[in-house]
């Protein structure tokens, strides 16, 4: 099992999902974004004539590294050694693109000419709408996976390592510059035999960057589903286009996050993301959501104030940084709440159901 995903997270992300709630729709990649769109794999991959591609010559990725900055064209980009393999999506949903032959280079080897890549630094994937998501070195490099079996959809370790790679060939043909971009990612193998989660696979791509590690975290919901959910996978459903959403308070600062009655929603009931994944009808008849911090302090909202409300969220990101100390991985803001009811350091939230 993947290293860093606790679950295959397909919800929003990327998993993009976080249900159609955070679900279903593609938040991935970047047709809306990040999760955002790019999980919709579904779409057309190849075209025999891409329309709209780059003109020859013209940048089509930025990559910022410890020494610099490059700018690439696709023509330098298929100049380097490529990477090849197969690799198939498995989206939120269950729909499954079957494995296709992909070219690309190695998102690591596209570092060589900016100073390489620091085994204590990430890499932040951009896309063109904004959408952004952030891997370790020890990600890329592993090859670590959840990979699913490719007609059934069920976990299936299969032979690896397996590679992340920008690509920009599929089957033979360069990647249709509307639905998947000019370069996208893909988790490669040497057999055609796997698919893997759809939020790995980020639509669009037009920069990599260096960056600092950052933490680790994972947020416990807990209602009448119990669903653990990582930090990749949080960030890909709070993407631009998927499930994010700013709240600016009085002072004027901008918190990021997911609404609290979307992560609600994920395990109110056996229905995770299907359709209108949160249950209106238990929330209409009242219940409690106790969210706890890190240091064990609690607070609570009722269904009353989260419903619907998109403007009272789970926030990861303040001004577009990460949370300050005092208040990581998770804070509560918006709408609906006392400054009281605004706890830090969120580890779990669980939902005080009635007995049905």
């Amino acid at each position: 099992m993947m290293k860093y995903l606790k679950r295959a997270v397909p919800w929003f992300i990327v998993v993009p999902l976080l249900m159609v709630v955070l679900a279903a729709a593609g938040c991935g990649g970047s047709d809306a974004g990040g999760a955002a769109a790019t999980t919709d794999a579904t779409t057309a991959t190849t075209a025999s004539d891409p329309g709209g591609g780059p003109a020859s010559g013209d940048t089509v990725l930025e990559v910022r590294g410890p020494a610099g900055e490059k700018a690439y064209s696709l023509d330098e980009i298929k100049g380097m050694a490529a990477t090849e393999g197969y690799g198939g999506i498995k989206t939120s949903t269950g729909r499954i693109t079957p494995p296709m032959h992909m070219k690309g280079v190695s998102v690591i080897d596209l570092f060589a000419e900016v100073g390489g890549l620091p085994e204590d630094m990430a890499v932040s994937i951009v896309a063109k709408d904004g959408y952004e998501m952030t891997l370790s070195y020890d990600q890329l490099n592993s090859g670590e996976f959840l990979t699913y079996d490719m007609v059934t959809g069920d976990e299936k370790q299969v032979a690896g390592p397996l590679t992340m790679s920008l690509a920009y060939e599929a089957d033979g043909e360069p990647l249709n510059p509307e639905s998947w971009g000019t370069l996208r990612l893909a988790i490669v193998g040497p057999e055609r035999e796997q698919v893997t989660d759809g939020h790995w696979w980020v639509k669009w791509v037009v920069k990599l960057e260096a960056k600092p590690i950052e933490e680790e975290w994972s947020l416990l919901l807990v209602g009448h589903l119990t669903e653990e959910i990582d930090r990749p996978t949080f960030q890909t459903g709070a993407a631009q286009g998927c499930h994010g959403r700013d709240w600016t308070d009085a002072a004027g600062d901008i918190w990021t996050g997911i609404p609290l009655y979307l992560l609600c929603g994920w395990v109110d009931d056996d229905n995770s993301h299907e359709g209108p994944a949160y249950n209106r009808e238990l929330a209409t008849a009242g219940y409690e959501v106790e969210i706890t911090g890190e240091d064990g302090a609690k607070v609570t909202v009722g269904s009353d104030v989260m419903y619907y409300n998109k403007d009272l969220i789970v926030a990861y990101r303040l001004n577009g940084e990460a949370l300050p100390e005092e208040y990581r991985p998770l804070r509560l803001v918006g709408e609906g709440i006392e400054d009281d009811q605004s706890v830090g350091q969120i580890r779990e939230i669980k939902l005080l159901l009635p007995d049905r």
